[in-house]
C-alpha cells in the first residue's frame, strides 16, 4: 500500500510519518519536563502539590497535539508539491510548543531559586509567636537589625 502511495507522490510518506510521530513525543516530552519542574518548584517553595496540575498537563499535551494536527493538515496539502518533501508545518508546530514550554520551565527553575521558602518559613515563625515582642525581634532578624541582649522579650 505504501508503495503504491509513494509511486503515486513520488515522496517517501514513511519518513515524513516517522517525522510527525517524533514530533508529538516531543510535544508530550517538554509538557511533561514542564509539569515535572513546576511540581519541584513547588516542593522547594513548600506549596501545596494537588492532582490539578496532571490534569492541566493532560490538557495543555491534547491542545498542543491538535495544534500539531493542524500542522499536519498542512502537511498533507504539501506532499502534493515535488519541493515539499518532509513535513514542514508539524516541525514548526512542535518546535513552537517546544519554545513555549522551555520558557516555561526556564520560569518554573527561578521560581525554585528564589528565596520564597525562607520568606514562607519567616512568616510560620512570626505567626507562631507568643507576643508582639517576639514578633518584633524576628521581624528585625529579617531586616538585619542589630539584636540587643539586653532584650531577651520580657518586659517585667
Amino acid at each position: 500500500m505504501m508503495e503504491i502511495v509513494e509511486a503515486y507522490l513520488g515522496q517517501d510518506v514513511s519518513r515524513g510519518l516517522t517525522i510527525i510521530f517524533v514530533c508529538c513525543v516531543l510535544v508530550v516530552a517538554a509538557a511533561l519536563l514542564d509539569m515535572w519542574t513546576g511540581v519541584d518548584a513547588a516542593r522547594a517553595n513548600k506549596e501545596r502539590i494537588r492532582s490539578h496540575s496532571l490534569r492541566k498537563t493532560v490538557r495543555k499535551v491534547i491542545d498542543y497535539l491538535r495544534i500539531v494536527v493542524f500542522g499536519c493538515l498542512i502537511d498533507i496539502l504539501g506532499i502534493f508539491f515535488p519541493w515539499y518533501d518532509i513535513p514542514y508545518a508539524c516541525i514548526v508546530v512542535t518546535l513552537g510548543v517546544i519554545l513555549i514550554e522551555g520558557k516555561s520551565v526556564i520560569e518554573n527553575l527561578k521560581k525554585k531559586r528564589s528565596s520564597a521558602a525562607e520568606v514562607l518559613d519567616m512568616v510560620s515563625r512570626i505567626i507562631e509567636c507568643a507576643d508582639e515582642k517576639d514578633a518584633r525581634r524576628i521581624i528585625g532578624i529579617i531586616k538585619g537589625e542589630p539584636i540587643k541582649e539586653a532584650d531577651n522579650g520580657d518586659d517585667k
